[in-house]
Formats: structure tokens, sequence, C-alpha cells
């Protein structure tokens, strides 16, 4: 299966190796993390907004991973964005955060979007543009729930509301708008955030994740031209990849979060913890039970590793699977799939994240719960992020498959 739909991955003359361009990007993102990890705590403690950090994505290439290599991206394979994500992640997942919806969205307009508007956000990306979200309301009946809408204009359109979870919008140069247009059917607007109208508000005061840029986008009276927008209209009742493909986005922040905390617990065993009282050895590393502690935090972190990489080889198939002439079983099958997959991913790294987190503690006394190690920012940025899409309706839909051979639910959730 695997080979048969990545046979068109090889096949573009117009630039290096994919597999190339691919190691090049993943040696880009580990030479970085180490350069975010150096800031992450401060940022988080003090709430520095990371446009620093923002500027070395850019410095580094690491924004056009899927734009065409014809229009200047690298043009890897969605699961190698994926693991670019958790690399970046581990040296702060605010960071890797904020291309979440930057890749989220490029894959919907890749979808759903004319050739006409690909090109020109594409071209825009790979000159270093970042995209940003502008989806939930606030005060809606339920979460997700689409009510601003489009109103007629002449010519165009005109956009007026509130959104908030803006990630990363207030650094963005493009905000993809989720709104219905005038036959109350979902669109995106993609509008750039200097237009007229567009006030982005920094209010995300959140526990975790605080500088992600998640706050308040506002729309007064702001123009939207008719070539500015991407009907989404029935790919929410549809299985794509996707979906899946944000999931695991996700899923890599939680995983780099895992080695992040991980990498702390190491470092501080070895050069700041003092030994126990009630132990007689001489040094942390000593320890048998800090060495037994370590060797089970480094064992869940690494599986999740695995098994997020397990879903993105999965996700990389899928990505070109939607595109081929398959039958209707068979795309089905390979979407499936990729979902349930995705679906462990999030589990894995999830459950992996808040138990190295937490357990970090445990490595070196009560010196490790001072605020200037700010240790407890992994936890607090895993647990955040746990809150965007509630574990146990991963794991059911994977008990469900297993169990019964059930579909996980359609949207764009799964």
């Amino acid at each position: 299966m695997s080979n048969r739909f990545l046979s068109t991955a090889t096949a573009r003359p117009d630039a290096q190796p994919l597999a190339d361009r691919a190691r090049e990007a993943l040696e880009r993102a580990r030479s970085l993390a180490p350069k975010l990890r150096e800031k992450a705590a401060v940022r988080d403690a003090e709430r520095i907004l990371p446009y620093d950090a923002l500027a070395l994505l850019r410095e580094h290439d690491l924004l056009g991973l899927r734009t065409p290599v014809r229009l200047g991206g690298a043009e890897i394979e969605y699961g190698d964005v994926v693991r670019v994500i958790a690399e970046l992640a581990r040296g702060d997942s605010n960071v890797a955060q904020l291309l979440i919806p930057h890749y989220v969205y490029q894959e919907r307009m890749r979808l759903m979007g004319d050739e006409a508007i690909k090109q020109r956000i594409w071209r825009q990306v790979a000159e270093g543009a970042l995209i940003g979200n502008a989806s939930t309301e606030r005060g809606s009946a339920r979460s997700g729930e689409i009510t601003i809408q489009l109103a007629p204009n002449g010519a165009h359109y005109r956009l007026s509301g509130r959104k908030f979870y803006s990630t990363p919008t207030l650094f963005a140069d493009l905000v993809f708008a989720t709104v219905l247009d005038p036959q109350d059917r979902i669109v995106y607007a993609i509008l750039p955030t200097d237009r007229e109208g567009v006030t982005r508000v920094d209010d995300w005061d959140g526990v975790g994740q605080r500088v992600t840029g998640s706050g308040t986008t506002i729309f007064e009276n702001v123009r939207v031209d008719a070539d500015e927008i991407v009907v989404v209209g029935d790919w929410m009742k549809r299985r794509h990849y996707t979906s899946s493909g944000a999931q695991l986005l996700f899923a890599a922040v939680k995983s780099g979060i895992a080695r992040a905390a991980l990498d702390d617990a190491r470092d501080w065993a070895r050069d700041g913890a003092r030994p126990s009282r009630t132990t007689q050895v001489e040094h942390v590393t000593l320890d048998p039970y800090v060495q037994a502690l370590v060797g089970e935090l480094s064992t869940a972190a690494l599986s999740a590793q695995l098994v997020l990489g397990h879903a993105a080889d999965a996700l990389t198939v899928a990505s070109h699977a939607q595109y081929e002439d398959l039958a209707s079983d068979v795309l089905e099958a390979v979407l499936v799939d990729t979902s349930v997959k995705a679906a462990q991913a999030q589990l894995a790294t999830e459950q992996a994240a808040l138990l190295v987190a937490q357990k970090l503690f445990d490595v070196g006394g009560t010196s490790t719960a001072l605020k200037r190690h700010n240790f407890d920012r992994h936890w607090r940025n895993a647990r955040t992020l746990s809150l965007h899409d509630p574990i146990v309706y991963r794991s059911k839909a994977i008990g469900a498959h297993l169990l019964r051979g059930d579909a996980p639910p359609l949207g764009f959730t799964y």
C-alpha cells in the first residue's frame, strides 16, 4: 500500500531528491531546538512573546516545508513535517505550536482551494509569511459552532465579528477566518492581518502554552474579496487526511514536551539535584531509584515518539491517496487507518508528556520546585494542549475500531 501511494513522491525532477530535502529540514529543526530551549523557560515565566524565535524559524527555512519546490518551498512529505514540529517542540512547545495552524490551513487550502488562491498563498509563504487561525467563537452553544457570516457588499463582502484562540494570529501575516458565506456554507476568508478593520488582541492568559498568541481577533467591517474565499462546504462531513494531519501536529508538540521534560530531568540529576538524605550515595546519578525513574521516563518518551512516527508514515500515505483516483472504499480504508493511528499517537504522546512532566519533580528534592527553574511549565504546557481535544474520545474511537470495526467519527477533529 505504501509504495503504491508514495509513487508520485519521487517524480520531481525540479529539485534535489525528496529524501534529501526532508533530511535537511529535520537537521535544521534539530539544530534550532537547543537555541529555542535556551530561552524557553524565561519566555514562559515572563511571558515574552517569541518574535525572536519566529525570526529563527524563518532563518532556518521552516515555514515553507509543504510549499511546492517550483514556488520556492521544500515540498517535503506531510509526515516529515510532523517530525519537524516534534523536534522544535523539544526546544520550545510554544514556538512549535505557532506552526500548527500554519501547516493545517495550507493542507486544507491544498485540498479545497482553487489553483489561483493556492499559488498566491504559497508564494507568500515562500517569502516568509506565517498563517494564523481565526476559527473559534466564544459564547456559542457548542464548541466549534460558526455563526459569524459574510455580508454581501457590491462585488465583494464585509466581515464583522470576534474570534478567540487565534493561534498564532498575533504574529501572523495572513489569517484564515472560518466563517459562513451568504449561502450558510462554511468558508475560509484568507486575509492579510494588516488589512483595515482587523485587530489582534494579546489577551490569551492560559496556564500553559502562554506565548502562542492565542488571543482574540476582531473583524470590524473588513473587506473580503471573492478571490480570498475557499469554500469548505461538505468537506466538514467527509473524511480526509487533513483532519488526521491536524491531530498529529498536536501530538508532535506533546511528544516534544515529553522529550523536553526528560532533558530537564536528566540535566537536573547530573548538575543540580542533591542526593536524598535517605540514600547513601554521593551523587544523584548513583541513586538506583533515580536511575530507575529516568529509565522509566526515557522509555515513555521514546515509545510515544515511535508511535508518532508510525502515524506520521500513515499520514504521508493518506496525503497521497487523497489525490489519487481510487475507489471510494479503498480511499476510506486508508483514511480510517490514518485516523486510528493519529488517535493512538495523540493518546501515547499525551500520556508520555504528562507522565514525564509530573515525575520530573521526583528526580531531585525540594529545590526542583523553585520558580527560577520553571520546570512546571512542561506539565502546564502538556495539560493545556490536552484540553484541545479530550483524549477520552480518542481512546473510545480506537477501542470501537478494534472491537467493532467502527470508523472514527467524521469531522475536522479526527
